[in-house]
């Protein structure tokens, strides 16, 4: 594979998981070749991100990272899937708030929208 790639990983995802997944998919370790997307959630995400990060960088490894804020917070109310805004931006603000934290660089936040009259985000409004 030659092109860049982008690997969502949860807070399940191990730091010998991830190294793997780096070293597999970037093996010469080239930058802007492989975006790490996160979704875990506000909480998960302050208590597993920094362990993901810290790893990639005591392993001097080249990631972009991004945040997923939606699937990560996804729920069901009243029949429906959906996500609360509050749960959203709460993502958000903790993917900046760690990289702040580790001395890091966020890359970028990954979403989802739609013009339709849907029932995927409530609140905020």
């Amino acid at each position: 594979i030659g092109n860049p790639i982008g690997v969502k990983v949860s807070d399940k995802c191990s730091e010998a998981d991830l190294l793997t997944m780096i070293n597999a998919f970037n093996p010469n370790n080239e930058p802007g070749r492989l975006t790490i997307i996160v979704r875990m959630g506000a909480q998960k995400l302050r208590e597993h991100f920094p362990k993901l990060i810290k790893v990639v960088q005591d392993n001097g490894l080249n990631v972009t990272w991004q945040t997923d804020p939606m699937h990560g917070n996804t729920e069901t109310v009243q029949g429906y899937k959906t996500r609360r805004y509050d749960n959203i931006l709460a993502e958000i603000e903790a993917f900046f708030d760690v990289h702040d934290q580790m001395g890091s660089v966020p890359g970028g936040i990954h979403l989802e929208m739609t013009g339709d009259d849907v029932t995927e985000c409530i609140g905020g409004g």
